[in-house]
């Protein structure tokens, strides 16, 4: 199993948002230099809190300050984009990097952003399956024909060609069952969000694998990715205590926007403010180097993904305390569990 960090560059109260980036360059130097295998930016866009829109952009900046660590977007809102600029600036991304490039791919969620794109929410399952396609042809292919529902080439040769061979991975994070199943039919993995009970998970793992068997995939080479909200600290007390402020914050917004949801998948009223501590403490990993590689091994046993996607930094956390918990993990928790 590999471990990643992902990163949500935002401004807080005391910090802009690039400031923040530049502390979340660090860590991800840090992790480089302490065996992570990879480092994810996300997108969001018109939020309050300046919350970065361009993870290609931020990951050429990282590409350039590391050398091995691998560089994905986790995830890249395939919907609200163009998939040739898309393909053209992951391409010059996997160039530039020697090769360190997963290209994470998403759905989107938020009506705000396809209003502001001129995109349909409802249209974005369909755009970001043709998406997917189009990108893997124009990676692999010279003189690409498409003609799909939302896009359109004729003989259309990009370059620079990805320095991978064939191309670089295609995450695809999925929730439902039928966006599990599109993981499984256009990308190279599946990748399943924190806040999705691990039932859940298990039981749409399942599902993912059909697919793969449907359309004739090698579960063997296919990575299935968990990402986790994590915090290591020198004892379960203490871990909470530089932790969870964050954690609280981030699962105070999921329930706000009725994205929380019960094992069995009934939804979390809004107003179950009473209910953070206990969902932060059962759907995240807090707590000392032995709490948290109990953790691990308790999603080895009940998912066995071949990546873990961590996520240390908040907006309520110093940074100082973020690298003190990667230097944590990487020292106690992730030889253990790899």
């Amino acid at each position: 199993m590999k471990f990643g960090l992902t990163f949500a560059p935002y401004s807080t109260p005391t910090r802009r948002a690039e400031e923040v980036f530049r502390a979340n360059v660090e860590q991800i130097r840090l992790a480089e230099s302490c065996g992570f295998d990879s480092a994810f930016v996300s997108e969001h866009h018109f939020l309050d809190n300046e919350m970065f829109p361009s993870p290609l952009v931020a990951l050429g900046f990282v590409a350039a300050l590391t050398s091995k660590i691998r560089l994905g977007t986790g995830v890249l809102l395939m919907p609200l984009h163009n998939p040739v600029r898309m393909a053209e600036d992951a391409a010059v991304l996997d160039c530039i990097s020697g090769g360190r490039l997963i290209y994470g791919i998403g759905h989107g969620y938020r009506p705000e952003e396809f209003a502001g794109y001129g995109r349909r929410l409802e249209e974005r399952r369909s755009l970001l399956r043709e998406g997917a396609v189009l990108t893997r042809r124009l990676w692999t292919e010279t003189n690409v024909s498409f003609q799909g529902r939302h896009f359109s080439v004729k003989d259309l040769n990009l370059t620079p060609k990805p320095r991978q061979r064939p191309a670089p991975p295609i995450w695809v994070a999925a929730k439902k069952r039928v966006a599990v199943e599109d993981a499984a039919e256009v990308g190279d993995a599946w990748y399943a969000d924190p806040i999705t009970p691990m039932p859940i998970i298990a039981r749409n793992k399942q599902h993912w694998l059909a697919a793969l068997a449907k359309h004739g995939k090698d579960p063997a080479r296919q990575d299935f990715a968990y990402y986790r909200e994590f915090f290591v600290g020198d004892d379960d007390a203490s871990a909470w205590r530089d932790g969870s402020p964050g954690l609280l914050g981030e699962y105070g917004f999921y329930l706000s926007v009725n994205h929380l949801v019960e094992n069995d998948g009934t939804p979390i009223p809004a107003d179950r403010t009473d209910r953070l501590e206990e969902l932060v403490r059962d759907r995240c990993t807090v707590g000392s180097p032995a709490t948290c590689l109990e953790h691990v091994q308790r999603i080895r046993a009940a998912l066995d993904p071949s990546y873990m996607v961590l996520k240390m930094g908040h907006s309520a956390i110093e940074p100082e305390v973020v690298e003190r918990s990667i230097r944590l993990a990487a020292e106690h928790v992730l030889p253990a569990a790899a």
